[in-house]
């Protein structure tokens, strides 16, 4: 009978243990960068984890957004086209939940288009009219296509023109989590309601994170 109680004993401790571990700690994601230094005489290789460049774009009540609008705030991204007829109403669907939970004012969505020639900050304005949104926690941005173009390859986000394509564009589906670093800590998939909870959990997260 002992043997019971010293075994359930055990088990409680084991399940109060678990209870208090803190949560596991988001990996840093995105490109390695290799800076050679110079160190007692010897050239070593020192490698970080890049961080997104800074940036600059225009949002739908053409207001500037750039690096320090992000400036120790979290912020989600994804990439779209107002005229989309795929899968962007569906992700501006699902990232309206991540909208309405967040009234933090640490979190920002960013949702750049990919057509900046038919997106004008009137016409994104609009869009985000439908949406009823609050414009300071959602931007939707435009700007030159180059470097919307560009910054979508240091998020790792798959944006491009394809005159065969549906709407003649084509992108990736993720929203992708940056933390108050400018530090890419997820991809989720934008199109499903499971990807948008993984991507909340992961915000909880990161709010928590010292």
């Amino acid at each position: 009978m002992k043997w019971l109680v010293a075994l359930s004993i055990f088990a409680c401790l084991l399940f109060s243990s678990c209870e208090n571990s803190p949560p596991p700690v988001l990996k840093v994601l995105g490109e390695r960068v290799v800076h050679r230094k110079t160190v007692n005489g010897q050239v070593v290789n020192d490698t970080v984890t890049a961080i997104i460049p800074p940036f600059s774009f225009m949002d739908q009540d053409g207001h500037q957004v750039d690096t320090n609008t992000v400036h120790g705030k979290l912020y989600v991204v994804d990439f779209f086209f107002t005229h989309c007829p795929s899968i962007c109403p569906k992700m501006k669907a699902e990232m309206h939940k991540v909208y309405e939970k967040y009234n933090d004012k640490d979190v920002l969505i960013l949702s750049h288009s990919i057509d900046p020639e038919r997106d004008s900050a009137a016409v994104l304005k609009n869009y985000a009219d439908k949406l009823n949104i609050d414009n300071n926690k959602w931007r939707f941005l435009t700007g030159n296509k180059d470097s919307i173009y560009a910054i979508a390859d240091h998020y790792l986000a798959y944006a491009k023109e394809d005159k065969d394509a549906a709407g003649g564009f084509i992108h990736d589906g993720n929203f992708i989590l940056i933390d108050k670093q400018r530090r890419i800590r997820g991809y989720y998939d934008g199109t499903t309601d499971e990807g948008v909870q993984k991507l909340m959990d992961d915000i909880d997260k990161l709010l928590n994170e010292k």
